[in-house]
């Protein structure tokens, strides 16, 4: 059995399994990916780590992506992380909501 394995930090468009996908709102406008991925790396292996992007300005639109390759540490970063401050700014972290949740139908 072939297993593969992304060892990128970078968004790679992959997402981890579910309940492992992280929505990140208020990150300061001068954190980049890899400064989100060094934050949320402590709590496990990260698929993907992505920061939004205005592409008009180049300039930060404070939300982005962390996802995991497990549940477990998903949820140790949300208790750990979701309220943390940095500078004048507290993360908020949750899970991520599946792209069909509006649609029941």
């Amino acid at each position: 059995r072939v297993r593969e394995a992304v060892v990128s930090t970078q968004s790679t468009g992959s997402e981890g399994p579910e309940g492992a996908n992280l929505f990140i709102y208020h990150i300061p406008a001068e954190l980049r990916d890899h400064d989100l991925s060094e934050m949320f790396s402590t709590f496990g292996s990260i698929v993907s780590c992505k920061i939004f992007i205005d592409k008009a300005t180049n300039q930060s639109k404070c939300f982005g992506f962390v996802s995991f390759d497990n549940p477990k540490s998903a949820q140790l970063a949300i208790q750990a992380m979701n309220g943390f401050k940095i500078g004048s700014k507290r993360l908020k972290v949750q899970l991520k909501k599946p792209r069909d949740a509006a649609k029941p139908f």
